[in-house]
């Protein structure tokens, strides 16, 4: 059967056998299922404004409009609504005073140069506020080139309003289903938690370690989406301390069953088949039915089941017990200043990326005065996109673009030549557009694949240039991603070494704060139960990023591998021991955890500082913390014998 999965599958495959290890898993696309409302929402997004003016007589008014739609529509990656549209708002205000400023600086000669650093400068100074401020920040870069090089009919403040109102569109598709589920994605994002945590059951004799990191991921997942989600009660919000409670009771779950691993024993299969109708009621496909009561002769199978009844009972309408609202960081006006005061003072990695962006842009910008190719400001483009951190390694988004503008533009090419300029041009368009959600939920290249065939058109719609257009925009893409490598990342240390040490370092520091507490109970506890959890999904995200580095990085960060393991046993072991403390078995000495904890923090300011790991590791001895003290040790351990 014929699928979108493996239309991209089998190259991919036929490249394993004549390519190096390391740029296999560069280019490999992700797996995923095709998203089929998101990839019919952009579609009309795009091609919306686009009727609009041709309906009107005027097709060529529809491209910034369509570009606006199109950038509102690739910022919404799910989660809550309020999330969805300060993401699109940040994209839609960062495009439209890009847009002005470009177009204001166009035609000023080599002050261009300038302009392009400063704003590039200002990009990347938004882009550490968070996911907003990084998309708006992308946006104004992005429309600033495009202003500076495109001769757009429309004015600064008309072309700027015309972005936007595209943006609105694009918006407003994105929040119709708001009226009649305003809380859908969080639902939504706790029943994933459920379905992923009935999937560790399905899968605990294979592949359980795999399932429960994709569990952790939900969880993770759910949560951000729970509690992004700013409430519309004016005082307590039910609705919103129950899922929060749901996935406090599925981190029960989860301790408990590693508990039974601690014993030596099994999840009964009337445990698998609760979860599972807990999951499908969550999921609006039944109702959730009580485990029968197993006899309670271990601390491990009564964590179980009160975990398992608790869940039940919550989801078939009792109380919501009280205090289930996590602690929040402080979230006025001067919080989020202060936070962002402190990643410039202290991010390191922030100054270096701004640094690295500025020059890389006064580099491309310079190169376009130079007029020694055409249409060069799609260089400075290519430079925007592909220098982003926050949208992992910019060598591997460099080759994946390299390779995805090649195809793309052969696309664009063929389509310029077969299909005429007019109405015929939308339905193409709108393909393009469909596929772009798939290729950005795949990977950067394939993104680009769609993308580059799709701005081709919509400047041709302007232009008028034809099918040398896509020539051009491959030559000028290919010179783009030459600058980031020659400029932007070879040049610099830190692209040659391997980033896992601070984001360890942080994980280690979490762990050891969750387990000063973990026996103390309580929202405080459940807090720093999902602080150290997530901060362990963040490093694995850093370390997959890493190792499509090339070699010399990846060899280093592989080094990593079994320090991550041995970090991750200490959390569960807590995590377990904590459950089993709960429900009858005896309680460590506050010393003991004291100095165990400190022991890790020990670790954590060591490998922070790059310091070698002292030769020997002091713990207290003490049989209810003994699983603890054995998985510090080994974490010690691996990480005195590490290259």
């Amino acid at each position: 059967m014929f699928s979108l999965s493996s239309l991209f599958r089998h190259p991919a495959d036929r490249l394993a056998g004549a390519a190096p290890g390391w740029l296999v898993e560069t280019v490999r696309p992700a797996p995923a299922r095709p998203d089929w409302a998101a990839m019919a929402r952009v579609a009309a997004s795009v091609t919306g404004p686009l009727i609009a003016t041709l309906a009107a007589g005027r097709l060529t008014l529809g491209m910034l409009p369509a570009m606006g739609a199109m950038a509102a529509a690739l910022a919404d990656r799910g989660g809550s609504y309020r999330a969805r549209v300060i993401r699109i708002a940040g994209a839609a205000c960062g495009g439209s005073a890009g847009y002005m400023i470009g177009h204001s600086a166009r035609g000023l000669g080599w002050w261009t140069v300038l302009v392009a650093v400063a704003v590039s400068v200002l990009s990347a100074l938004v882009s550490v506020s968070g996911a907003a401020g990084s998309l708006g920040g992308l946006q104004s870069l992005v429309m600033t080139v495009l202003g500076l090089g495109v001769s757009f009919p429309q004015g600064p403040v008309t072309g700027a309003s015309a972005y936007a109102a595209g943006a609105a569109w694009a918006m407003v598709l994105s929040v119709a289903g708001w009226p009649l589920r305003p809380r859908a994605a969080e639902e939504s994002a706790v029943a994933g938690a459920y379905r992923a945590l009935a999937c560790l059951l399905e899968r605990w004799h294979n592949g359980r370690a795999e399932a429960l990191t994709a569990f952790d991921a939900a969880l993770k997942k759910a949560y951000d989406t729970v509690l992004g989600a700013r409430s519309a009660a004016l005082g307590p919000d039910r609705e919103r301390t129950r899922l929060v409670a749901l996935l406090n009771q599925a981190i029960r779950v989860r301790n408990a069953l590693i508990s039974l691993i601690e014993e030596g024993r099994e999840p009964a299969p009337e445990i698998a088949q609760a979860v599972a109708s807990i999951a499908g009621a969550l999921a609006g496909e039944g109702t959730a039915g009580r485990p029968k009561r197993l006899e309670a002769v271990s601390p491990a199978l009564r964590a179980v089941c009160a975990a398992v009844n608790d869940t039940v009972e919550l989801l078939s309408g009792s109380e919501v017990p009280s205090g289930q609202e996590p602690v929040r960081e402080a979230a006025g006006p001067g919080a989020r200043i202060g936070r962002l005061w402190q990643r410039l003072r202290y991010g390191h990695l922030a100054r270096v990326y701004t640094v690295r962006l500025a020059l890389c842009m006064g580099v491309a910008a310079a190169l376009s005065e130079l007029h020694w190719v055409e249409r060069s400001y799609w260089v400075m483009l290519t430079v925007a996109l592909v220098l982003k951190p926050d949208f992992g390694s910019v060598f591997a988004r460099a080759v994946q673009r390299g390779i995805g503008t090649v195809v793309g533009a052969m696309l664009g090419t063929l389509v310029l030549f077969v299909v005429p300029y007019g109405p015929g041009i939308l339905i193409p368009l709108a393909l393009f557009a469909a596929l772009l959600p798939y290729g950005q939920q795949r990977n950067w290249g394939l993104m680009s694949t769609f993308q580059v065939p799709l701005v081709v058109l919509l400047v041709d719609l302007l232009t008028g240039a034809g099918p040398r257009l896509a020539e051009i925009r491959l030559v000028d893409t290919l010179i783009g991603c030459a600058i980031v490598l020659v400029f932007g990342y070879l040049p610099w240390p830190a692209s040659w070494e391997a980033p896992v040490g601070p984001p360890f370092a942080d994980a280690v520091a979490a762990t050891a704060r969750y387990l000063r507490h973990a026996f103390e109970g309580g929202p405080p506890c459940a807090l720093l139960h999902r602080e150290a959890f997530d901060a362990l999904a963040d490093l694995r995200t850093v370390f997959q990023r890493a190792l499509t580095e090339p070699p010399v990085v990846s060899r280093r960060v592989t080094t990593w591998l079994p320090a991550m393991t041995a970090l991750e046993r200490v959390a569960d072991a807590t995590a377990a021991t904590a459950a089993l403390t709960e429900h009858g078995r005896d309680a460590p000495s506050p010393q003991a955890v004291s100095r165990t904890a400190a022991s890790l923090e020990e670790i954590a300011e060591h490998v922070r500082a790059g310091r070698p790991v002292a030769d020997q590791v002091r713990l207290t001895a003490d049989d209810p913390l003994e699983p603890i003290t054995e998985a510090v040790r080994g974490l010690h351990d691996t990480l005195t014998n590490r290259p």
